[in-house]
């Protein structure tokens, strides 16, 4: 195994293990109330957009699958929820690994090509967990489907603004991070 894969193994393995703190602040942010909700949401979408970006698809897709699961295991998700929020990850996870940044070679951030698939990858992220949540939700009478997807389409609006939120934070913190973080060497 090369010391690249190690490295995109452990930068994984690290960025997951962050999503698992994030999560266990809620007890500290007062519960599940509205606060804690963007602050662990947003912390949350941080760590999908940071893995896609600096580590790869991969790596983003292992964060966005992890996290939920979390979620589930300490209550605050349910296994009817799970799907669509999986996907929904995913969707963002993939929008950021192919689009967001331009040069390969650098964690630097084009703000307008950076705002564009943020806002992008935020509105998709929603939909899909609208319409998969809906979707679980609405079996097997899909007949309750559209009434399912008006009360998802409320009761998951924070998606679009953690991972608003989240664009803004990784964008600032992308470039403060060490070269050495994509397999750089100081200086390129």
């Amino acid at each position: 195994m090369s010391s690249q894969n190690i490295r995109k193994m452990v930068t994984t393995a690290i960025l997951v293990a962050l999503t698992i703190v994030f999560q266990l602040l809620r007890p500290f942010l007062g519960g599940s109330n509205i606060v804690s909700t963007y602050i662990i949401g947003s912390l949350v979408n941080l760590a999908l957009i940071v893995a896609a970006c600096v580590v790869g698809l991969w790596s983003g897709v292992s964060v966005a699958v992890i996290a939920p699961l979390i979620a589930v295991w300490q209550g605050h998700a349910t296994l009817v929820t799970l799907p669509g929020i999986v996907l929904g990850n995913v969707v963002l996870v993939v929008l950021y690994a192919l689009f967001a940044r331009r040069d390969s070679r650098s964690l630097k951030v084009e703000w307008v090509r950076w705002s564009v698939v943020g806002a992008v990858a935020a509105l998709a992220k929603y939909a899909v967990i609208v319409l998969g949540v809906a979707l679980v939700q609405s079996l097997p009478s899909l007949a309750a489907f559209q009434n399912t997807v008006a009360v998802m389409a409320v009761k998951q609006l924070t998606q679009i603004f953690t991972a608003l939120i989240a664009m803004v934070l990784g964008g600032l913190v992308l470039p403060a991070l060490p070269a050495s973080a994509m397999g750089l060497k100081p200086g390129k």
